[in-house]
C-alpha cells in the first residue's frame, strides 16, 4: 500500500493514500473515544431510559463526531502532507514521519489531559511533555525501525475496525431519525367539563415563580440587604408564609410538586426528564383547573421546569419552548440552542464530551454553564417572560386563566444589568459570567478559606434578586393597566433556593440545608384581607391544593399537599411534619425501591436530615436557636432523632410500596 518515490522526490506516498491513511486513523481514534463516551453517559442515562430512547441522539451524536473527524483528518492532512509539499524549508520532513509524530503527540497528550491529569500542573505541562515524547518516538523509529512496515502493519489491523465502525455509521444514519418514546406515568381521567358549574364566575390566577430564589436573601423575609424593596411593600397587602420548603434542591422535582401537590417520592421525577420527557403526567393541578373551564398559560424560561418536560403540557393552551425566551441576534446561535433544546443527550456528546476539545480543556467545555454564555450570550433576562405573557392575554384573553410565569432569575449566572452590579460592593469581582465559572465555585464544595469569595459572589447573586424584584414591580404596574387585578389571585414563591454556606455553593447536590429549600411564599387573594405573616411551617406541595381551595374547586384526593386557606383567613390548621428530598441518584424506570439520597424532616422546631445509601450521615437541628444550621445535635438530643428518623423511614417504606406496585414502565 505504502509505495516509494523516486529517490529524488520527496514522500513515500501518494496524495490520495496518505489523505486515506490519516482519515482511516482518525476515524478509529474518534470512534472509540465515542463509544468510551457513550457507555459512561449511559450508564447515568440508564437511571430512567430505556436504551431503544437513547439510541436515536446517540447515533445523531455519533454522525456529527464523524463529520467533525472528516474536517480535522483534512486539517491534518494539510498540516503533515500538503504545507511540507508547498513550503521549501520543509520539503525534508517525510510524511511518514510526520505522521508518526502527531500520532504519538495525540496519545501522549490525551492520555496526559484525561487519564493523568490529576498529576500535571496545566495544560502546557502536557503539551511540553507530549512534544518531547513524541519527537523521541519519531527518532527511535527512524534509527532503529522501519516506518513503511510499521505504517503497513497498522493499516492491515485496523481495517476490520474500519469495516465495523463504518456499519455502525450507516446505521447510525436512520436511527438519528427515530422519535424516541417518553417516559410513561400513570394516567388518570378527568371528567372534561363537570356538571353545573360552568357558569361560576372564577377569579383569574397568576403564578411567579423565580429560579433558585431563596428567602433567606429577602429583605422581605428579614435579611439584611435590602433586596426586595418592591415585593416587601407589595407583600403588605398579601399573607406572607414565613416557612415554606421548597419539596426538592433543584427544578424539576420541586416544579412537578408545585404543579401535582405531591412529593417527588410520589410523582418519581426526581431525575432531568429533559433528556427523557415524561409522557402524559395527567394528576396535575392546571389540568384540573381547565377541566373546570379556565385557560392554562405557561411562561416557563427554565426547560427543567417545562409543561413539556414535566409531561403536563396536554393543560396548557399556551407553553412556548424555553429556548424562545432566548432569542439572539446571531442566526448560528438560534440554531445552537434549539438543537441544545431539542436534542440534549447529543449536543452534551457532541459539544461537551468532543474528542477536539475534552482534551484542550477548552472553556465551552470544561464547565456546561458555559453553555448558558452561548445560548444565552452571556446574560439572562426576565423582561422576553414578561413581555411574552402581556402579548397573550392584551390579544387572547377571555373568561377566567391560569398563568404560571417562571422566571430563570436569579438563578445562576449571577448577571444582572450592569447599573447593578456593585450595589452591594466589590463591583469588579466576579461580575462576568467567565470570571464566575473560573472561580470553580457554582456546584462546588468550597474550603472554609474560600468563604471572602463566596461571599462576593454572594453580592452577585443578591444584585440578581434586586433586578428580579424591580422587574416585579415593572410587572405589576403593566398588569393593573391590563387586566381586572381585583378579580386576580396572585402568587409568588420560587422552585428552590440557593446555598453560599456550609461549604457550598448554588443548588442541586446531597444537601438540604435551610438556604437551599425555604422559599418565598406569599398570596394575594381580593376578598381576603393581607398584612399578615404565618409563622407555621408549610410545603411546597400545599401550592397547588391552595389553588384549587380559592376558587371552589375539590382537592383530588391524590394530592399530599393541604390547602392553606385555613391559615390565610386566621382559621385552625393543624401543623404536620413537613419533607423536603433530594432522590437523583435513584433509578425511575421499573420498580426499584428508593435506596439512596437525602430526605429531611421538619417537626416540632426540629430539623432532621437523613443522608441514606452509600454515604451515611445524620443531622439534626434545633431551628428555633439555631437558624442558621452551625451546632448538629444528633448526640444530644438522640430520642429526637430516633423519633425523627423513624418518621423518615415510614414514609419511605410506604413510598417504596408504593413503587413495587406498579409494573415496571
Amino acid at each position: 500500500m505504502l509505495s516509494r518515490v523516486d529517490s529524488g522526490k520527496r514522500g513515500m506516498v501518494t496524495a490520495k493514500k496518505s489523505f486515506l491513511i490519516v482519515l482511516r486513523l482518525l476515524f478509529i481514534l474518534f470512534s472509540l473515544q465515542f463509544i468510551k463516551v457513550a457507555f459512561y453517559r449511559w450508564d447515568g442515562f440508564s437511571y430512567y431510559m430505556r436504551f431503544k430512547n437513547f439510541l436515536p441522539d446517540l447515533s445523531l451524536a455519533f454522525i456529527i463526531w464523524s463529520f467533525s473527524m472528516l474536517l480535522f483528518a483534512v486539517a491534518v492532512w494539510i498540516f503533515i502532507f500538503w504545507l511540507p509539499k508547498k513550503i521549501k524549508p520543509l520539503r525534508a520532513l517525510r510524511f511518514e514521519y510526520m505522521l508518526i509524530w502527531l500520532a504519538s503527540f495525540a496519545l501522549i497528550f490525551f492520555v496526559l489531559r484525561t487519564v493523568l491529569n490529576d498529576f500535571l500542573l496545566s495544560k502546557y505541562t502536557a503539551l511540553t511533555v507530549s512534544v518531547v515524547l513524541s519527537t523521541f518516538i519519531v527518532y527511535i523509529v527512524g534509527k532503529f525501525a522501519d516506518y513503511e512496515k510499521i505504517l503497513q502493519e497498522v493499516n492491515l489491523r485496523i481495517t476490520p475496525l474500519i469495516w465495523l465502525f463504518t456499519l455502525l455509521l450507516i446505521a447510525a444514519v436512520p436511527l438519528s431519525v427515530l422519535e424516541p418514546e417518553a417516559a410513561h406515568s400513570d394516567k388518570v381521567s378527568f371528567d372534561s367539563h363537570p356538571a353545573g358549574l360552568s357558569d361560576i364566575k372564577r377569579p383569574n390566577i397568576i403564578l411567579v415563580t423565580m429560579d433558585a430564589l431563596t428567602a433567606m436573601d429577602m429583605s422581605a423575609y428579614g435579611y439584611g440587604r435590602n433586596t426586595t424593596p418592591f415585593i416587601t411593600e407589595w407583600a403588605k397587602d398579601a399573607v406572607l408564609f414565613e416557612k415554606t420548603y421548597a419539596s426538592s434542591n433543584w427544578t424539576t422535582p420541586s416544579a412537578m410538586s408545585l404543579m401535582t401537590g405531591q412529593r417527588p417520592w410520589t410523582h418519581k421525577l426526581w431525575f432531568e426528564p429533559q433528556y427523557h420527557v415524561v409522557d402524559k403526567y395527567e394528576n396535575n393541578m392546571p389540568q384540573i383547573l381547565k377541566n373546570y373551564g379556565y385557560s392554562i398559560y405557561g411562561f416557563v424560561q427554565n426547560n427543567l421546569a417545562h409543561p413539556k418536560t414535566l409531561g403536563i403540557d396536554d393543560a396548557f393552551s399556551i407553553s412556548d419552548e424555553a429556548y424562545t425566551f432566548f432569542i439572539s441576534d446571531k442566526r448560528w446561535m438560534n440554531l445552537l440552542t434549539r438543537f441544545y433544546y431539542n436534542r440534549r443527550i447529543a449536543a452534551e456528546l457532541v459539544i461537551e464530551n468532543n474528542l477536539l476539545f475534552k482534551p484542550l480543556n477548552l472553556k465551552h467545555t470544561r464547565h456546561p454553564s458555559y453553555m448558558r454564555l452561548v445560548i444565552y450570550s452571556g446574560v439572562i433576562r426576565a423582561e422576553p417572560v414578561y413581555d411574552r405573557f402581556f402579548n397573550y392575554i392584551s390579544q387572547s384573553h377571555k373568561g377566567p386563566f391560569f398563568a404560571w410565569i417562571h422566571l430563570l432569575p436569579p438563578h445562576d449566572l449571577y448577571l444582572p444589568p450592569d447599573q447593578y452590579i456593585g450595589k452591594f460592593g466589590n463591583h469588579e469581582a466576579f461580575e462576568t459570567g467567565e470570571k464566575q465559572l473560573d472561580s470553580d465555585l457554582l456546584y462546588s464544595h468550597y474550603a472554609p478559606k474560600r468563604q471572602g469569595d463566596v461571599d462576593i459572589l454572594r453580592s452577585r447573586y443578591d444584585e440578581f434578586i434586586l433586578y428580579s424584584d424591580q422587574q416585579f414591580k415593572l410587572f405589576m404596574s403593566r398588569l393593573a393597566e391590563t387586566i381586572d387585578v381585583s378579580n386576580t389571585i396572585i402568587i409568588l414563591s420560587a422552585d428552590h433556593g440557593e446555598s453560599f454556606s456550609h461549604g457550598y455553593v448554588a443548588h442541586n447536590g446531597a444537601h438540604l440545608y435551610e438556604p437551599l429549600v425555604r422559599v418565598p411564599l406569599m398570596i394575594k387573594v381580593p376578598n381576603i384581607s393581607g398584612g399578615r405573616s404565618v409563622n407555621i411551617p408549610v410545603e411546597q406541595i400545599d401550592i397547588a391544593p391552595t389553588i384549587l381551595d380559592l376558587v371552589s374547586i375539590p382537592v383530588p384526593e391524590w394530592m399530599e399537599g393541604r390547602s392553606l386557606l385555613p391559615l390565610m383567613e386566621n382559621k385552625t390548621f393543624t401543623p404536620r411534619p413537613i419533607f423536603s428530598m433530594q432522590l437523583i441518584e435513584n433509578r425511575q424506570t421499573g420498580k426499584h425501591p428508593l435506596e439512596g439520597g437525602t430526605i429531611a424532616v421538619w417537626d416540632g422546631g426540629y430539623k432532621f436530615v437523613d443522608y441514606f445509601g452509600k454515604e451515611r450521615a445524620l443531622l439534626l437541628f434545633n431551628l428555633d436557636q439555631d437558624p442558621n444550621e452551625e451546632n448538629n445535635l444528633i448526640d444530644e438530643k438522640p430520642e429526637i432523632a430516633i423519633r425523627l428518623k423513624k418518621l423518615i423511614d415510614s414514609n419511605l417504606d410506604l413510598a417504596n410500596q408504593k413503587i413495587a406496585q406498579h409494573s415496571e414502565r
